[in-house]
């Protein structure tokens, strides 16, 4: 059965019960997983992990489970080439708005005055517009835009949101999902992204169905 519409085109798994796709909570990645849910019109179960790969062999092993990917992951090509699995399809979905984010504003304003290093965590998908929120947050954050930047890379962007929370990092690059699941402050203008998602599962499902 397909499912075709403007916005997404997918083969309908019907034993599938569940989506594997990028944690922790808060992830862009979860909050597409629950709007592929309602658009199959089928309630499944999100189960997340540290990494797409992670996800990926948890589907390879569970038939009952499709694994879900931003078309923008870097390495997403080991994914459409591996044999183990079949695209299912694809869909358009704009996560919630990205912004650079901090724990309290007095704390980072007391480091940037300090000129002590200032840590920022972000997933490498959004590096690329890192700068212009940075700059953005300066009628918050005063000599931010100059101050001594560190920035790590990291999982997933609420995986930063969650270093960020420990102390162990002084700003993320996350979406407000994730700022709010962790309690944090949004201190630049709202990032938003246009993305594509790809859903695969375990190719056994098709080789029995075709059998």
């Amino acid at each position: 059965m397909l499912f075709n519409s403007d916005n997404f085109w997918i083969r309908h798994p019907t034993k599938v019960v569940s989506i594997a796709t990028l944690g922790p909570e808060g992830t862009s990645s979860q909050s597409a997983a629950k709007y592929l849910s309602n658009l199959i019109e089928k309630p499944l179960d999100i189960h997340l992990f540290d990494t797409f790969e992670l996800a990926f062999e948890y589907v390879k092993k569970n038939e009952s489970c499709i694994f879900l990917v931003a078309n923008a992951y870097q390495r997403v090509d080991n994914f459409y080439m591996n044999e183990n699995t079949l695209l299912l399809g694809s869909f358009f979905y704009s996560p919630p708005a990205y912004y650079l984010g901090c724990k309290t504003l007095l704390a980072l304003e007391k480091k940037i005055a300090e000129q002590q290093i200032i840590k920022i965590a972000t997933h490498h998908a959004p590096l690329s517009r890192l700068r212009g929120l940075i700059e953005s947050a300066e009628n918050k954050i005063l000599g931010i835009s100059d101050a001594h930047l560190e920035i790590e890379i990291t999982n997933s962007t609420s995986s930063g949101a969650r270093l960020t929370t420990n102390g162990d990092v002084d700003c993320c690059l996350a979406n407000i999902d994730a700022l709010k699941h962790y309690g944090l402050i949004a201190i630049s203008k709202p990032l938003y992204i246009e993305m594509t998602w790809v859903v695969f599962s375990n190719n056994q499902i098709y080789k029995r169905e075709v059998a």
